[in-house]
């Protein structure tokens, strides 16, 4: 019996459920491409991603980096 292993898209959705954050048809497209990473790999998933809008620039601070992940996806819905 082989284990399913859990993929990225997957997870940073459930993160975001928990964290109670809203998840429209732009969430479930870049979910479904950060399910391909270890697919395609990730320049591609870079590529993908950017390709349907969705960029990151993280900030100076690593500590930070957490708050403006959260603070992005809730943008992404409030559209």
């Amino acid at each position: 019996m082989s284990r399913q292993q859990l993929k990225l898209g997957d997870a940073v959705a459930k993160l975001a459920k928990v964290l109670r954050v809203p998840h429209c048809p732009e969430c479930e497209q870049r979910r479904l491409i950060l399910n391909e990473i270890q697919k395609v790999g990730v320049r591609e998933t870079v590529r993908r991603l950017r390709a349907v809008g969705f960029s990151y620039s993280p900030s100076s601070a690593d500590e930070r980096a957490v708050e403006d992940i959260v603070k992005k996806m809730e943008e992404c819905c409030d559209k």
